[in-house]
């Protein structure tokens, strides 16, 4: 009874889908340059063949959401790590561009901006929950991952005073009893994992809706919900000082912010590795030379000691996951929210 539907989502932070035949490109040190047509001159060894020509000037990141938010922190973050060391000395910059609840920023960059790759988004679920519940012209599929740079595990944690004190118990409390469950808000991707888990545990749920992370903590301290669904840094303080105890991470690995508290993975409940996950996009029909360089590129900066130094300095997770991590991410987030949106779209 333990053992979950296997629905793996790679935390190694929210990529975009690939190319049509839903494989994520992955980098080709054969694929022919921008300015070399479709194949290199009979009998031309790989060593002569054309240098790619990009980038020649600076690239744009967009992000789909105002400023000061954690999606534009990580991305300007980024942006100061690569500096001037990377894409042939140009430089990443940082353009916010929000509205609609991302759909404004996520529309351009699918369907106004050239695919000639000066154009990347910093990419979450919101692009997967706009595709599957909202009436857009884009869909999450006009996407291609880049790289994974800000994993963020999800928490379940209760009040001190809560009858249960591990996941286990947890479980076995919900089948039996209904409890309140809060979250940042209806539709919100924590909403989604609590419902999803309900749905695969037969938990009985309902829900006390918010507007952020930090109520949700006051709410646990004062007793006033039974579970908190959160991700690892807005809970860990609390978890810390032992304002509100943490069930269980869905991680692949514990925590490091969070040590004591075991992964769901470890107490035998397979496939739960979920979280809000932030990284790079670009549009799917970029040609694949430039989309390599990219990736290849990206993930040069993610893996940096300045990056990770920063992120951590800040209180963020750092990571270079890859494209095909973050594919299995994005169909495991896409299935939940298909197989909830009838739940989702009415908000009685």
């Amino acid at each position: 009874m333990k053992k979950l539907i296997s629905f793996l989502c790679a935390v190694s932070l929210l990529l975009a889908v690939t190319s049509c035949s839903g494989t994520p490109a992955t980098p080709d040190s054969s694929a022919a340059p921008a300015n070399a047509g479709s194949s290199a001159p009979s009998g031309t060894t790989e060593a002569e063949k054309p240098k790619l020509d990009f980038p020649t000037k600076d690239i744009k990141i967009i992000v789909p959401f105002a400023p000061g938010g954690g999606t534009d922190v990580a991305s300007r973050i980024f942006a100061d790590a690569a500096g001037k060391d990377y894409f042939n000395g140009h430089s990443l910059v940082v353009e916010n561009m929000e509205g609609g609840g991302a759909v404004i920023g996520q529309t351009y960059v699918a369907k106004t901006a050239p695919a000639d790759g000066y154009t990347v988004m910093l990419f979450t679920s919101s692009a997967i929950n706009n595709t599957i519940l909202k009436e857009i012209t884009y869909s999450y599929e006009d996407f291609k991952p880049i790289v994974m740079i800000n994993p963020d595990a999800e928490i379940v944690c209760a009040p001190k005073s809560a009858p249960y004190k591990t996941l286990d118990e947890f479980f076995a409390y919900a089948k039996e009893n209904e409890v309140l469950v809060s979250t940042p808000g209806h539709s919100s991707g924590h909403h989604i994992r609590a419902l999803n888990l309900a749905r695969l545990m037969n938990l009985k749920f309902k829900y006390l809706h918010n507007d952020s992370g930090a109520i949700q903590l006051q709410q646990l301290m004062g007793g006033h919900c039974d579970v908190s669904f959160m991700t690892v840094t807005e809970a860990d303080g609390a978890i810390s000082d032992g304002s509100v105890i943490g069930l269980g991470v869905m991680s692949e690995e514990r925590v490091d912010n969070v040590p004591d508290v075991p992964t769901f993975k470890e107490l035998g409940y397979d496939g739960w590795v979920d979280g809000a996950s932030r990284g790079f996009a670009i549009r799917k029909d970029t040609p694949d030379e430039i989309y390599n360089y990219l990736v290849e590129e990206f993930t040069k900066v993610a893996q940096s000691e300045k990056f990770i130094s920063k992120m951590e300095a800040a209180g963020m997770i750092p990571a270079a996951g890859n494209p095909e991590s973050f594919q299995e991410y994005i169909d495991f987030t896409a299935d939940a929210i298909t197989n909830l949106k009838d739940v989702l779209l009415n908000k009685s």
